[in-house]
C-alpha cells in the first residue's frame, strides 16, 4: 500500500478537459439550433447557415468550417451586416 499523492499537473489535465467537453457541446448544439438551415443547391451540395445577429455569425464562424469538411459540402454563413444585403462566409470543403 502507498500513500503517494497524483501529481499537480494531472488533476489540472483532467478538469482542462472536462472544461473543454463542458464548453464545446453547447458551442456545437447552439450552431445547429440557432442558425437556420437552407438548401441553396442540392445539386452543388450547398447549403446556408442563417444567423439573425452579427455576433452570432463570426462566433459560429469556425463551426461553419468544420461542418463544411465533415459534410464535404460547402456551407454559407449568413447573418447581417452593414450594407443591407447581409454579409456571408463561404466555406468549401477540402483541406
Amino acid at each position: 500500500m502507498t500513500t503517494d499523492k497524483p501529481k499537480w499537473w494531472q488533476s489540472w489535465m483532467v478538469y482542462a478537459l472536462i472544461g473543454l467537453l463542458l464548453t464545446l457541446g453547447p458551442y456545437v448544439g447552439g450552431y445547429f439550433l440557432l442558425g437556420e438551415h437552407e438548401f441553396f443547391s442540392r445539386e452543388l451540395g450547398w447549403h446556408f447557415r442563417d444567423f439573425e445577429s452579427v455576433v452570432s455569425r463570426k462566433l459560429f464562424g469556425p463551426m461553419g468550417y468544420v461542418e463544411a469538411q465533415i459534410r464535404g459540402e460547402t456551407v454559407i454563413v449568413w447573418g447581417p451586416g452593414g450594407s443591407g444585403l447581409g454579409d456571408l462566409d463561404i466555406y468549401e470543403p477540402g483541406w
